[in-house]
Parts: structure tokens; sequence; C-alpha cells
């Protein structure tokens, strides 16, 4: 019994002595890099920041406020300190002055010195300056009595001008500029058969039988297919002779470009036209545009022939209205971009019966 108690006791010991060093191996330590004091290592097992450290960065950025905190404040008691003196010094000298007369002379201000010393109250240091009188102008000399009447610059203002007419007629004269003058027709005046031209754009094609059946040798018709009104105007420069007297000239254009043009462009180019006729001694008659491409280009025909009117009329040129012969159905191409087989006959009626008209 004995033994076994013995052998148990001996068992414990030696189990105790073998876990305290395990224990002693597992604490670590490790030490800061900058004040090379020890700590404990984070759970992690990053290097940790020093507390040490921390505290000493703390306290110098703390300090460096400090320093700012007490020069902003002294800057702000030099500031006050400047107002202060500043204003018991307007005060003193505001009380001195109230009750002296405005021709004493203005005393200078007190320095610094003295205000901060408490000397503005003592009168012996404050010295009384006498005001400075201006100086009177001196009279103005009195003028001559007798004031000389002749002019001692006139041979040298004679020999100037006679420099002025040699210089300008040394200087060669600019010929005027002649303004370019639109170019006009011209007619004979010698009576003879008159003629007759119709000029037009693509309306005028299949025209020719009814215009020229009474006269086929003074009778034309010049159709140009998408032609312009300036177009047109650069053609008929070819039509007319000089040895033609007193033609008849019917003039139905801008049926083709009032459905892409303006009506302002289009009123110019008429205009253009009107000034190379007139004075030619041709008889000229604009008839009114037809209203081809839609209902857009109606409206706008309209409005064309609205002042084609009244420019005919203020210009003696004569003007020749359609109406709304060409609204009727059946007188239209189908596509309304022309006139149909029926359109272009009573269109050629029309202008045959407008120059027998102007013949009789």
């Amino acid at each position: 019994m004995v033994s076994t108690r013995h052998g148990a006791l001996c068992r414990r010991s030696v189990h105790t002595q073998t876990e305290y060093p395990l224990k002693n191996a597992a604490v670590q330590v490790t030490g800061c890099r900058e004040c090379q004091s020890l700590f404990l290592p984070s759970a992690g097992g990053r290097d940790a920041a020093c507390v040490r450290c921390e505290q000493v960065d703390d306290l110098i950025r703390m300090v460096a406020e400090l320093k700012e905190e007490v020069e902003r404040l002294r800057a702000i008691r030099e500031c006050e300190r400047e107002i202060d003196w500043w204003s018991n010094s307007l005060q003193g000298l505001k009380e001195r002055y109230r009750g002296e007369t405005p021709q004493m002379g203005v005393e200078p201000l007190p320095c610094r010195r003295q205000a901060e010393g408490g000397d503005l109250g003592v009168e012996e240091e404050w010295k009384q300056v006498p005001a400075r009188h201006r100086r009177r102008c001196p009279p103005l000399p009195t003028p001559p009595s007798q004031v000389p009447l002749q002019n001692r610059f006139e041979a040298l203002e004679n020999e100037r001008s006679t420099a002025t007419e040699e210089e300008v007629e040394s200087v060669p004269r600019r010929i005027p500029r002649v303004r370019r003058s639109t170019p006009r027709i011209r007619t004979a005046s010698t009576k003879n058969e008159r003629r007759v031209i119709v000029v037009g754009d693509s309306v005028l094609r299949g025209t020719e039988g009814p215009i020229c059946r009474p006269d086929p040798t003074r009778r034309e018709v010049c159709c140009l297919p998408g032609a312009r009104v300036r177009d047109i105007a650069k053609k008929v420069k070819r039509l007319v002779r000089p040895t033609d007297y007193y033609p008849l000239l019917v003039f139905q254009a801008g049926s083709d470009e009032v459905a892409k043009r303006s009506p302002k462009a289009i009123k110019r180019d008429f205009r253009d036209l009107g000034r190379q006729l007139r004075g030619s001694g041709a008889q000229v008659v604009f008839a009114s545009v037809l209203p081809i491409g839609g209902m857009e280009a109606e409206r706008c025909a309209v409005r064309i022939n609205s002042w084609l009117r009244d420019w005919c009329d203020r210009h003696n040129f004569g003007f020749f209205d359609h109406g709304k012969v060409y609204a009727t159905p059946g007188l239209m191409a189908p596509d309304g971009m022309g006139l149909s087989r029926r359109g272009v006959r009573i269109l050629g009626q029309e202008l045959a019966g407008l120059i027998d008209r102007a013949l009789n």
C-alpha cells in the first residue's frame, strides 16, 4: 500500500514539471524600432505601433497647434492696440479743436509714443503754427494802347497758297468710275411688219400650232424647258433683232421654278428682265405664273402674280392673267408637274387670242 501511493505522487510531480515549460514557451515579446521598448504583439501577427510613440506624436502635434494659436492671438492683440491708439488720438484732437476758429493753423498729429505715454493732456508740448497766407498773384500788365492792325504773316500765306495751287495742278486727276449699266435691247424705228415672239419655259411645249398658224413667218414660239426667268433674260437678247419694228414680246415664265425657289428670288429676276426691256421700243406682256408643283407652288404663284400685276402697272408693261382656269380638273397632268394635252391646247388658244388683240 505504501509503495503504491509513493508511485502515484511521483507521477503527479513529473507531470507538473512538464506542464510549466510549455506555458513559458507560449509567451513572446517584440520591441519598438524607435524607442526600443518591449510590448506584446497583436493577435493577427502584424507589427503594431508602440503606444508610447503614438502619445509622443500626439503631444508634438498639439504643441504645434498651440503655437499657431498663440501667434494668431498675438496678431489680434496688436491690431486691437493699434485701433485703440488711433481712436484715442482722434477723440482727443476732436475735443481740442472743437472751440477753435477755422483761421488757426492745423496742428500735427501726436506721435504714437506720446499717445501711449499719456502726454496728450499736457498742453505745453503742443505748438501753435500760424496759418500761411497764399501769395497774391501779381497784377496783369496793362494792354498796349495801340493794337497793330496789319498782318505780318500775309506774305507767308500768299506763298503757301501759291505752292498749294501748284501741287494741286501737278496731281493727276482721277478718272471717275463709270457705273456699268444693264444692257438693253434696241429695235428699229423704220415701220415694218411686226414680229411676235413668245418666250417661256416648258409649259409652252405643244402651243406652237395655235400661236403660229395665223402667220408662221412673223410669229415665233421659243420654249426653254426647265429655264428660269434669268435664263430667259439671257436668251431674249438673241431673239430680238435690231431691225425689228415695235415687236410684241410675250413672256410665259416662272412656272418651272415656282416650286423650287423663293418668291423673293423670282421677283428679283423679273426686275432684271424688266430693266433689260425698258426703253427697247417693244410691246412687252407678262403672263401670270401657272401653279405647277402642288399646293405650296400654288400659294407661291398667287403671291408672285399679285406682285407682278402691280409691277407691270408701274413700269408700263402688259399683264395677262390666266386666273383659275387651270384649276379645272383635267387641265393638269396626273402628277401635277405640268399641263395635260387639253391644258396645253387651251394655253395656246389663250396666247393666240392675246396676240390677235394686241396686233389689232
